[in-house]
């Protein structure tokens, strides 16, 4: 099966498909994300749950963390109260490990880890993990052995299933550059104020190539050049790039958004819908809460030349199969309760339970089955990282909600990063469309206005090749082969020079 890689580095947003099925999306967003390293002070402690409340310096909500979070510099000591471990204003050094929802702040702890490609280094544990994806206790033992030789002094080092068959000199390299990290980091606490931000991973190209990537991947495609600089950059730099590794790097310059071609767009369209069509008939109903997740087997048109009892098992196995994908695509995370369709015969439940379990092995996340209840209820818990697709797309209220996301409306989807009001938008979007004839007196072919359309201005990109002048009243219009960005500060200026010479 062919697997592709999609970077729009323009919308910050990365897919890996699989016979052209879109499989996970990868997403830069501004707020809290996993692995992101803040210098956080003590908000509130509360007791009675052994947590605390750690204000990161930002508007939003202050991050949570318990005592079984806290890594104590006091080695072999065990603390049963979260009160001799932290009090009110202590500077604390924590890592996000769940990313904030709608009500909750982020869950974070203080035992930090820093990513690398092939190992993960903990500079305040002192311990050497193997991961559990590899499979050869030959390989096991050897990376093992490796990792106690060469893990700094009471530091901890995990070592991920893609360093199988992997040079001691990259695993090495990786791991000089995790360490450097680490003293960079405790350079930056020195010299920030408190509280701040202190490492965050926004580089969209180095995440998706250090975490999604593999020698499966036939085709990464990408829509600009910088990104396919870094692209090869990172290839090369993990050592990805010789002549066994047939995996062809890709540079989509064409008008059509990138997004659009390889039906990014249009999946994320569907993956908001509660509805899901079966392929054979039938559909599944998928209700999200805060941390409830429902969903709903109906047999719908499914209409086979089979026995009822044999049709009901066909449904729900159909229904096992898109459900676990829709899970993992959705990023759906909590507790999720699953209704199948009836099944009395308890051979026919068993099926369905090792069926489903099989299928849930290739999700990154381990989910956990927990039971299949007496009302036919399947029970099953799945992990949060990061936000889900619902959680990340959501714009119902924007008022009320202080996030830094994408926002999905009709066939667009925007990045806000600040607050505007909807009669803000209603009256940007009809002084562009006012004014739009006082720019230009001519008639244009091939010339399109892009209507709601907003600039993200914290795009290297468009700060390397365009100058802002005027970031709230700006008007865009699009040319097959150029996009130009006309100021209504700009205009003033020009008219009031043309003014000044005329008198």
């Amino acid at each position: 099966m062919v697997k592709k890689i999609i970077i729009s580095y323009f919308n910050s947003i990365a897919a890996t498909l699989q016979t052209s099925k879109v499989q996970e999306l990868i997403l830069i967003n501004q707020t809290y994300q996993v692995n992101d390293i803040y210098l956080g002070i003590v908000h509130k402690i509360f007791s009675s749950i052994n947590a605390a409340f750690i204000n990161l310096g930002q508007d939003s909500k202050s991050g949570f963390i318990h005592i079984s979070d806290i890594k104590t510099l006091k080695r072999g000591q065990k603390f049963f109260s979260i009160n001799d471990l932290l009090s009110i204003n202590q500077v604390i050094l924590v890592q996000v490990v769940k990313e904030s929802t709608f009500h909750k702040g982020p869950r974070l702890t203080s035992n930090i880890h820093l990513h690398g490609k092939y190992v993960v280094l903990l500079p305040l544990c002192n311990l050497v993990l193997i991961s559990n994806r590899i499979y050869d206790d030959n390989e096991r033992i050897h990376l093992y052995s490796l990792a106690v030789l060469i893990k700094p002094e009471l530091m901890g080092l995990i070592v991920k299933s893609c360093a199988q068959g992997v040079s001691e000199s990259l695993i090495l390299q990786d791991l000089d550059l995790l360490i450097q990290q680490w003293y960079f980091i405790q350079k930056k606490i020195l010299l920030n104020s408190i509280p701040c931000l202190i490492y965050k991973d926004e580089d969209l190209v180095k995440k998706v190539v250090r975490d999604c990537y593999d020698k499966s991947i036939k085709k990464i495609v990408v829509d600009s050049i910088d990104a396919l600089k870094l692209v090869y950059y990172y290839l090369k730099k993990w050592s990805y790039i010789s002549t066994f590794i047939k995996t062809k790097v890709q540079l989509y310059d064409r008008h059509f958004c990138i997004l659009d071609k390889f039906y990014v767009k249009h999946t994320i369209k569907q993956l908001l819908r509660p509805k899901v069509n079966l392929l054979h008939g039938g559909s599944i109903f998928i209700e999200n809460y805060e941390a409830l997740t429902v969903i709903d087997v109906n047999s719908g048109s499914f209409n086979k030349l089979y026995n009822s009892k044999e049709t009901i098992l066909r449904i729900n196995f159909y229904a096992a199969v898109e459900i676990a994908y829709q899970l993992k695509v959705r990023n759906i995370n909590g507790v999720i309760i699953i209704d199948f369709i009836d099944m009395y015969s308890q051979r026919d439940q068993l099926k369905l339970l090792e069926h489903f379990n099989k299928l849930l092995t290739y999700d990154d996340c381990s989910p956990q089955v927990v039971q299949l209840s007496e009302l036919g209820l399947l029970e099953l818990t799945r992990r949060r990282k990061s936000q889900s697709i619902r959680e990340v797309f959501n714009f119902s209220d924007l008022k009320s909600i202080n996030y830094s996301g994408f926002f999905f409306v009709d066939d667009l989807y925007y990045k806000l990063f600040c607050n505007i009001s909807d009669q803000d938008l209603r009256n940007q979007f009809s002084s562009n469309k006012s004014i739009r004839s006082l720019f230009f007196s001519k008639q244009f072919i091939l010339c399109k206005t892009l209507k709601n359309k907003f600039i993200i201005s914290y795009n290297p990109l468009l700060n390397k090749y365009f100058s802002f002048l005027d970031r709230k009243n700006l008007l865009c219009f699009f040319y097959p082969k150029a996009n130009y960005l006309l100021p209504l500060f700009f205009y003033y200026r020009l008219t009031s020079l043309q003014n000044f010479s005329d008198s």
